[in-house]
Formats: structure tokens, sequence, C-alpha cells
């Protein structure tokens, strides 16, 4: 009987699972290894806690201070390709198959190092690409026979803290000699500025509980998501199956771009499903209709939390939901109750005619704001059920008096007598010739 080769190649791994991922995620993917050492240090309270990232066309830093990981975890765990059998719970982490930090490393470029102090040990990992593609072992066969073998290993070092990168405990990792197209890519502001916005939005649950993330020296801010308290009581559920807990919020946001309407859904507080208004979130199925712009007040939240990151419906990205799972099925379900409640109410308001959007604009105006975090505290206290807001028909109604007038005109002369008017935009010019125009109108009536 002979033996048929059936294992991976660093080539494989180096050049080809490495396109499954973009630059940006590959980052995320760091910054979520950075944000499970601050989850267990603290899951409820991040403050005092800080990742830095530092991206440029020669370089690519990221350093923490959410308590590095041990020699043991590397030697075992964190630089295997692949999350061994044996590895302990994953205590809540968004890290789930074992490739994100190689991954990532890998897509960004031919040399890493990565240093990790964590008591008592505090060592480095350096590694050229190259050298460690061609790095081979001897394995020795029955009769004595030797062969050459790809040596998947990586070798740390113990380092004193006078050539530390690391005050406190963290994780400091830098990579040079970066990939060409990556050069390119970190080199371009539309890059950063994307890159700032999808952390801000990925991550903003992690914002929300007291992390500090600096980008190039800006620091972040946390983007909560929004639904109303008082003027509607949203929709609310929350249960567990298997080992996973969930928690489904629907209700009303604020009037606004109907692109940031919709679903969504966190998985060990990591973003992972966005204003999603597609089949994959009930919509359009069931009984329930496609999305439209009458639904802009539609806003959903969904919570997924396990220790066990394997038994969430997470895509290996990271940036989509496995609808296959049966933990999602079930929840789906609840899902799709909530959304079907809210759109009820909504589609009542559009049989307002005139007056409709004028009620959506109240309902804005009465809104009381909860912040994602807030979420996932709010009581229940009538389980399952969306109570409509109730508001005055006749302060409704009374919106219906104004109108807006709008006329055009060349921009030359209007440059000119918003100049004559001495107003600053086109708005301030119009309401003046308004104005103009009734204090004539009483002149002559006045005469």
């Amino acid at each position: 009987m002979d033996n048929i080769q059936g294992n991976p190649t660093k080539t494989f791994f180096i050049e080809m699972i490495t396109r499954d991922i973009s630059i940006k995620d590959a980052i995320l993917d760091l910054l979520d290894n950075s944000i499970d050492g601050a989850n267990r240090i603290n899951s409820v309270d991040y403050s005092n806690l800080y990742i830095e990232i530092f991206i440029s066309k020669d370089e690519f830093i990221v350093k923490d201070n959410c308590g590095g990981f041990s020699l043991d975890t590397a030697k075992k765990y964190a630089f295997r390709f692949g999350r061994p059998d044996d590895a302990p719970k994953a205590d809540g982490s968004v890290g789930r198959f074992g490739v994100g930090m190689k991954r990532a490393l890998f897509k960004i470029g031919h040399r890493f190092e990565v240093e990790s102090k964590s008591n008592p040990d505090h060592f480095q990992i350096y590694v050229d690409v190259a050298e460690w593609k061609n790095k081979k072992k001897q394995v020795k066969l029955a009769d004595d026979i030797m062969i050459q073998e790809e040596d998947w290993s990586f070798t740390s070092n113990n380092i004193s803290d006078g050539t530390t990168n690391l005050t406190e405990n963290g994780t400091y990792i830098r990579v040079d000699n970066l990939n060409k197209d990556v050069a390119s890519t970190f080199s371009e502001d539309s890059f950063l500025s994307g890159l700032k916005t999808d952390i801000e939005r990925l991550l903003n649950l992690s914002l929300e509980k007291g992390i500090k993330i600096v980008l190039n020296g800006e620091e972040l801010n946390k983007k909560g998501i929004v639904l109303f308290n008082d003027a509607a009581k949203p929709y609310v559920v929350k249960g567990k199956y298997g080992n996973v807990s969930f928690k489904v919020v629907a209700g009303l946001s604020h009037v606004g771009d109907p692109s940031s309407s919709g679903w969504y859904i966190y998985c060990n507080d990591r973003l992972v499903l966005e204003a999603d208004t597609s089949e994959i979130t009930g919509w359009n199925s069931d009984g329930i209709p496609k999305f439209h712009v009458d639904y802009v007040m539609f806003k959903g939240v969904v919570f997924l939390d396990s220790e066990e990151t394997i038994d969430l419906p997470l895509t290996t990205t990271k940036r989509g939901i496995d609808a296959t799972s049966d933990v999602y099925k079930k929840v789906l379900f609840y899902m799709r109750e909530g959304l079907s409640s809210v759109l009820a109410f909504l589609k009542k308001v559009r049989k307002f005619g005139d007056q409709a959007n004028n009620y959506r604009k109240l309902l804005g105006e009465q809104e009381d704001k909860i912040a994602v975090i807030e979420l996932r505290n709010l009581e229940i206290g009538r389980p399952r059920i969306f109570s409509e807001p109730e508001l005055d028909m006749d302060i409704v109604a009374e919106k219906n008096e104004w109108c807006r007038i709008s006329f055009g005109a060349d921009r030359k002369t209007a440059d000119r007598a918003k100049q004559n008017s001495e107003t600053s935009s086109y708005k301030q010019l119009g309401e003046y010739i308004f104005d103009y125009y009734l204090k004539m109108e009483d002149l002559e009536q006045n005469e």
C-alpha cells in the first residue's frame, strides 16, 4: 500500500489563501486579536487600554497594551496554521479558525516581527517570509532513510526590557518589506480614510467599552446605532440556542440615509453584518416585502455571543453570516417577527399621504438615542412586542402649512445678488429675497 501526500504547502498559504481577504480585513484581523486580549482583562470595561496603528508605504505597525500572550500559547496555538483540536476555549473571542494573524501578516509584507509581553514571558518572533518558505527539516523514515520536508515552525527569542518595544503587557507587531500592491495602497489617503471608517463602524462596541484606538496619530470615535426609546418601545427578545446566547432588538430610528437602515448583527461584539436589507436577514421572504424607502426608519440589532467562537454563524472573513447555521435559522425566526411588527406600523404611516413625511420627522424629533452598548442591557418589559408611538395628528397637520420655495438662477447673477445682500449662502439669499418682497408689499399697502 502506497501513501499519497495530502499535506498543504507554504506557497499555497502565502500566495493563495491570502487572496480570500482584503487588506482592510487583514488589518481588522490583527485588531481583533488586540480586542480579544482586552476582553480577557475585563470583558465589560476597556478603559485605560489602547491600540495604536501606524501605516506608511514602508511599514505597518500595531501596538497595544491588551495583555499580550504567553510563550506557551505562541508555541502551541498562536502560530499554528489552523486551530488545534486541543486548543483551550476561545472565551468569547472573535478569532475562530486559527489563520487570522498569520494570513494577515503574509498578506501585508515579506518580513514581520511579533513581540509579546505577558508576565512572566517576554519574547520576540522575527520572520523573513522568503527564508521561512525555503526552510526544511530532516525527517527519518524506516530503514534509516532521511528525507527533507517543509519546516513550518518559527523561532522565538527572549528579549530584555532594554531592547523592547513594550513597557507594559501587550503586543507589538511590525511588518516591513511590504508587498508591492500593499505599499501602493497604504500611500492612498482614500484607503486610510476608508480604514478609519471601517474600524469605527465594525469595532464600535469595543470603542463604546472605552478602548482607545489611534490611527496614524488620530484617535478614532465610536459610532453608535440609534433606536427609539420613549416614542416607540422596540421589539426585544433574548434567549439561548446551544452554546450561543442571542438578543434581537427591532425598532425605529431617525429619518436619514436609507443606506443606514436595516439589520446590524454582532458576533462577540464584532459587527459582521451592517444595514442589511437582503433576504439573508428576512427581507423579501415569507410574506415580508422588499426594502423600500417607506421603511427607512426601520433598524434592528442582533447580538450573538458564545465562549466558543466556532459555534457562531461567522464566515472566515467575519464580514458575513452563514445563513445555513442552525443557530442563525433559530434567531432569524425572531428577526422576521420583529421586522413584521415594525413594518406593519410603517405601512400605516405610508397611508397618511402628504402628512407621512411630517409624521416621520416628528418621530425623529422625539427620539431618545440609545447607544449600542446600552442595548445589551435593555430590559424586556413586554417581550416580543413592538409598541407604536403616539403623536398628535393635529401637530402633524400643522406641519403641512409650511412649504419649500425654490427657483433657479444664473450663477453669476446669483453671486452678485449674494454679495450685494451680504448673505453667505444661496439659502440665505433666498430668504433675503423673500423677506425683501414682503417688506416691499407692506410699503405698497401703507402708501
